[in-house]
């Protein structure tokens, strides 16, 4: 999958060479908008990422044209929103045959979540983790919990990232952890997936800032239904988008 990359920081490409790379995108970064312009129908991008803020002239002459040789299955156009991105724009960018927005906080994994979400709902991604991962937002309810295996110590913390194969957990403590060798099993932790409550034995695979798990086993039923609580995400997002609506209505 080939991303044009428009904008005019290198931290752009290098943040998303190293969330991307992963999921097999080759990024090409220009960041004169006018010379993207000319070499567009030749790149043939399957996905463009153009920075309004830095170039706020540039993109939609870009989009005309993307959209009168691609439609928006062929290539995807995505915004990136800069501080001063305001509705008016976004509206235009709609109209203008944009797929999707996301903000410029590309450091922020939740805005990288995104960024692949929207790609997928218009291409397959040929993902080379074996495993679909999903980044706790606001519509989640995800928690992890397990008694120290060398101390009669509780350890609560954050979910960064999991999938059915593994999660990484950031603890609320990390001097309580520090200890906890590579390799080490854990029996029993608690994962509470929404209502319900799943016992897992892990191993651990890193300790550092984050402490990586790897799921040996579930308890009954457990693996189903972490599997279908992560395939569920767009459904939980969208209810969770209409009652907060509503509520501000």
């Amino acid at each position: 999958m080939k991303v044009l990359l428009v904008a005019a920081k290198d931290d752009f490409k290098n943040l998303l060479s190293y969330h991307l790379n992963p999921v097999g995108f080759e990024i090409v970064h220009y960041r004169d908008p006018v010379k993207a312009l000319d070499n567009l129908e030749e790149l043939n991008p399957d996905l463009v990422l153009f920075h309004s803020g830095d170039f706020p002239r540039h993109w939609k002459p870009l989009l005309e044209f993307l959209r009168n040789i691609r439609n928006k299955e062929e290539t995807v156009f995505i915004l990136i929103k800069g501080e001063k991105t305001d509705l008016e724009e976004v509206a235009k960018a709609t109209h203008l045959g944009a797929n999707g927005f996301v903000s410029e906080n590309f450091s922020d994994k939740q805005e990288i979540y995104r960024l692949e979400e929207l790609f997928r709902r218009y291409k397959t991604i040929e993902d080379k983790r074996k495993f679909h991962r999903l980044i706790p937002g606001e519509c989640d309810r995800l928690e992890l919990m397990f008694t120290h295996p060398l101390k009669t110590v509780l350890i609560n913390g954050t979910i960064r990232e999991i999938s059915i194969s593994g999660v990484s957990f950031k603890p609320e403590n990390p001097s309580l952890t520090e200890d906890i060798p590579v390799g080490q099993t854990i029996r029993h932790c608690s994962l509470r997936v929404a209502n319900d409550i799943i016992h897992i034995d892990c191993r651990v695979t890193r300790n550092s800032e984050d402490i990586g798990f790897q799921f040996n086993s579930f308890s009954p039923g457990g693996h189903k239904k972490l599997f279908r609580y992560i395939q569920d995400r767009p459904k939980r997002e969208l209810e969770y988008a209409v009652k907060e609506g509503s509520l501000k209505n």
